[in-house]
């Protein structure tokens, strides 16, 4: 039982911490707090005799804090923990310019009865600075009450996404809710950004690429949730300081644990075990480790699905203070995947035996207005991929070792903000690629591929601008260079976008910008997905406008249109033979390939509405009008090549998410997912009599899904568990796979894969990928 030990009286001494010593008081506003939480504290926490719990907390430029020192014991320190991290703030400025503060807070517990409560109409709490200083810190003090008897809900750091059916609690796989994106196929966690090919969008992680973001079969991510703090998806028109893509920037920033105390986590599931251990070191320093093992063979055999899978992962983080304006930090991530599919069929056996590892310092500091760093990042990227059909994906393989510094700067004033930066990576190492007809998921020359000497650069500048309180201009420019063995191919690509404020209302906006990057493997691989495999660029050009507005209940609705025009675009379109079939009287021989680069387009609309993920009913709903046109090229034996109009198999029209979620606030969650996709383009292409190249599209059916969840969190001081049961497509749906060209009850056409039938061609379908995940989490 929870017995409340009165209103616990915050008496707020915020101290700025060391950094701010030397930047002068004249420049800096305190920060203030917007509101405080209720809070309760359980019956038989030990509270000091002196009444005051001293806590270091930061406060980050975007309103938000994290307590990262406690000096009670951890039961009390639990609740302070929740109660600052529901906490609004207004963050400290320095001329105008929000700036991240770490100020000292001592909470003061008072008794039931000892003081009246504060006027109901007192909305924010003003932190005023005191006359006087102490050891050249500003010291502001202000005294603050909080309803005692309100209840803290029981939360984990990571709720908003772990409760979303579907996601197996995978913060990066949240990207095939958002509007815009087409999954490459059920069960799949990689997708299509508006027309994108996978390997076209850059996953990034604490501003530090990964090369293989998710693990084999059901996909696992490669980085701990514990460890991601959010997920940010740029559709289009991304900042320069983000490039190397044709389609969408997905972020993940860090999490910051509190670093008070020993903190972990520990889960295990149905498919793999995983940890994580935060240990505060001297120096306002950390160390964190995390990883995962998986053994998922259990799972795809009690479903029937011929594999065999083995991964595992590590992350290490660890940072100390070198003095009040300068720190040194360390992360470290790898993955490893050794999978083998259709195991017991040498005709159809696609392995991977795949391994990638990151490992960077940093230097950060600060200079007055000023915030600059350094890094120097090591990492080596084994991809070896072999196919039985010689149909699915081409064999490739790759063995790269890479070095290269990074650097940044970032400048703040009232109205304008700037950052500039570049990086150098030196590869050393070969790729290989298989030689004749290229499938298409694949382009790649294999003589190029095999240099083993790459240069990659680039530099940027962003730019912001806020003239007036509801304008904001941002213009940013890139420049990015590859260089292989002599060869090089490079690309300068502007950035604007422009947000318009109407108050507390709504926001409308429009984007436009340049993006690039060289011929790369299908999905994104390790030492695949990034470097050049063939002379030549891929260039997009994204265009998007929208308005999102901010509704009652913390609702949001958003709707955005855009329009991509790309060129020399190497599409991934791994569910068509780009073989193009001539006359069958004229034998077996076909009549040429399809190139595997194109021009084309893609636009549509997108909606988005939303409800933060938190105790009480979420929701969120997305919806994708998209459309997809490629010119295609034929290149033909004995014969001129050809252009054409060419439908790739990923132009789907709509694309639908919903889910709901209710989490109660004593602990109990349930959620539910809707996903559903109308049919993509399947068929063949052809040469008719005249000599002139046809495609015979058919559309497959609908595909939809239902996922669904069922939780029970509990909560004692200083620990917290969950057990949950997560049901992946508890309906069986089975989604269709190819034309069946081996049916003989069907037209001719289906199975010579020439003329246009008379009727649509039998489909075969997958199996239906599903199974029950229970789960299991402590946090500490």
């Amino acid at each position: 039982m929870m017995r409340s030990l009165g209103r616990f009286g915050l008496g707020l001494a915020f101290g700025l911490c060391a950094w701010a010593m030397s930047a002068g008081a004249q420049d800096l506003v305190a920060p203030r707090v917007k509101s405080l939480p209720g809070v309760e504290v359980p019956s038989g926490i030990e509270v000091p005799e002196s009444g005051v719990v001293r806590v270091l907390v930061r406060i980050d430029p975007d309103g938000s804090g994290v307590v990262e020192k406690c000096d009670a014991g951890r039961a009390l320190c639990d609740v302070v923990i929740e109660a600052i991290a529901k906490a609004e703030f207004e963050p400290a400025t320095r001329d105008g310019n929000p700036v991240p503060s770490q100020v000292r807070v001592d909470l003061v517990v008072r008794k039931p009865g000892t003081d009246e409560p504060l006027e109901s109409d007192s909305t924010e709490t003003g932190l005023e600075p005191e006359a006087t200083q102490v050891e050249k810190e500003l010291v502001f003090s202000e005294t603050a009450e909080v309803d005692a008897r309100a209840q803290v809900p029981i939360k984990l750091g990571l709720d908003g996404i772990r409760n979303i059916p579907g996601t197996f609690g995978e913060p990066f796989r949240t990207l095939q809710l958002m509007p815009g994106t087409v999954p490459v196929a059920n069960g799949q966690p990689y997708v299509y950004v508006r027309g994108a090919p996978p390997s076209g969008t850059r996953y990034i992680y604490d501003d530090i690429p990964i090369p293989l973001l998710f693990h084999s079969a059901l996909g696992p991510a490669t980085v701990h949730s514990g460890l991601i703090g959010g997920i940010d998806l740029y559709s289009g028109a991304a900042p320069a300081r983000y490039g190397r893509f044709t389609g969408g920037v997905v972020t993940a920033r860090p999490r910051r644990i509190p670093n008070d105390q020993v903190h972990g986590e520990a889960e295990l599931r149905a498919i793999d075990v995983s940890g994580l251990l935060n240990v505060p070191m001297p120096k306002d320093g950390s160390m964190t480790f995390a990883g995962r093992y998986g053994f998922p063979n259990l799972v795809l055999g009690a479903i029937n699905v011929d594999a065999e899978v083995d991964y595992w992962d590590y992350q290490y983080r660890a940072g100390v203070e070198m003095n009040p304006r300068s720190r040194f930090e360390v992360v470290a991530f790898c993955g490893r995947d050794n999978s083998v599919f259709d195991a017991d069929d040498p005709s159809n056996r696609l392995a991977f035996d795949l391994q990638f590892h990151r490992v960077e310092a940093r230097f950060l500091g600060k200079v007055k207005r000023w915030d600059f760093g350094g890094t120097m990042l090591y990492g080596y990227d084994f991809s070896d991929v072999a196919d039985g059909s010689g149909s699915a994906i081409s064999d490739a393989s790759a063995n790269i070792h890479r070095f290269g510094p990074r650097f940044w700067a970032a400048y703040g004033a009232p109205k304008v903000r700037i950052r500039i930066g570049g990086d150098v990576s030196g590869l050393f190492g070969p790729a290989q690629c298989t030689r004749g007809i290229q499938n298409i998921a694949a382009p790649c020359d294999p003589d190029f591929a095999a240099q083993d000497r790459r240069v990659i650069s680039g530099a940027f500048a962003d730019a912001t601008v806020s003239p007036t309180e509801w304008l904001d201009l941002s213009l940013g420019l890139r420049v990015d260079v590859w260089n292989t063995s002599g060869y090089r191919d490079a690309n300068v690509s502007p950035r604007a976008r422009a947000m318009f404020h109407a108050k507390d209302i709504a926001d409308f906006f429009v984007g436009w910008g340049i993006g690039s990057m060289p011929a790369t493997f299908a999905v994104p691989l390790p030492g695949l997905g990034d470097i050049p495999l063939e002379p030549g660029l891929q260039r997009a050009n994204q265009t998007e406008g929208g308005v999102r507005f901010f509704l009652p209940y913390d609702l949001t609705f958003e709707t955005r249109g855009y329009v991509n025009f790309y060129r020399d675009l190497r599409f991934v379109d791994i569910f068509t033979d780009p073989q193009i079939t001539d006359d069958p009287n004229l034998g077996p021989i076909p009549a040429g390939v399809l190139e595997d680069s194109a021009d084309g387009k893609s636009y549509g609309l997108e909606l988005l509405f939303q409800r933060p993920f938190d105790v009480g009913v979420s929701t969120l709903v997305s919806y994708t009008l998209g459309f997809n046109d490629l010119t295609g090229t034929a290149l033909l034996l004995g014969m001129p090549s050809q252009t054409f109009d060419y439908t790739p198999a990923y132009d789907v029209r709509h694309v639908m998410n919903g889910v709901v979620a209710w989490q109660s606030k004593f602990g109990l969650i349930l959620a539910a997912r809707v996903f559903a996709r109308s049919g993509r383009a399947e068929g063949w292409l052809w040469l008719d009599e005249s000599g002139v190249v046809q495609q015979y599209v058919q559309r497959v059916p609908w595909f939809t899904r239902l996922d669904a969840q069922i939780a029970y969190e509990w909560a004692k001081p200083g620990r917290r568990m969950r057990i949950g049961l997560e049901w992946i497509n508890v309906t069986r749906a089975r989604d269709a796979q190819e034309i069946n060209s081996g049916d003989a009850t069907a037209s001719p056409q289906c199975s010579l894969r020439w003329g246009t039938p008379s009727e649509p061609c039998s489909l075969r379908f997958t199996d239906a990928i599903w199974f029950p995940n229970l789960s299991f989490r402590a946090v500490f």
